[in-house]
């Protein structure tokens, strides 16, 4: 079960940090660089910071480094907040989330293109004509197993 403080604490962490780069840390090396996610561990000692990029031209790994060498200011910012009284320890991963998401897509694109479903499809198809309307499930009363429940303590309750 997770704890709502817990994931209070991710997002307000995710906030200073996404503030921090794009108003307070003037490093054009790592412009267009957000934070997507922070997950802090259970003893709120390490916190994981997954960003992800758009239109910058380094590497992961070297805004990983970026990120890293900006740690310390990083976690005087979140001391800064007063949100906790021991300061995470911050690592930074990219979040391959997006780069997935479109290989799913080309891979679903390729099938679809693959699938001629056009012979097959019929849209004034009405799924009523395959029903068979004959067949019916009779229900028979008498042959019940709830006879044998006995409902008298259930009265005495009330």
């Amino acid at each position: 079960m997770k704890s709502f403080r817990l994931e209070r604490l991710q997002n307000e962490i995710k906030k200073i940090l996404n503030h921090s780069l794009s108003t307070k840390l003037n490093d054009p090396k790592l412009d267009w660089v957000i934070i997507s996610d922070v997950i802090i561990s259970k003893d709120l000692n390490y916190a994981k910071a997954y960003f992800t990029h758009y239109n910058n031209p380094l590497s992961h790994d070297e805004i990983k480094e970026k990120l890293y060498i900006a740690s310390g200011f990083f976690k005087k910012q979140i001391a800064g907040a007063k949100l906790m009284r021991t300061i995470p320890e911050i690592t930074f991963f990219y979040d391959e989330t997006e780069e997935r998401a479109a290989r799913v897509d080309a891979l679903l694109a390729s099938v679809k293109d693959d699938y001629n479903d056009e012979d097959d499809y019929d849209p004034d198809i009405d799924i009523d004509d395959y029903l068979d309307d004959d067949e019916v499930f009779e229900f028979d009363d008498e042959d019940d197993d709830f006879d044998d429940i006995d409902d008298t303590d259930d009265e005495e309750d009330l």
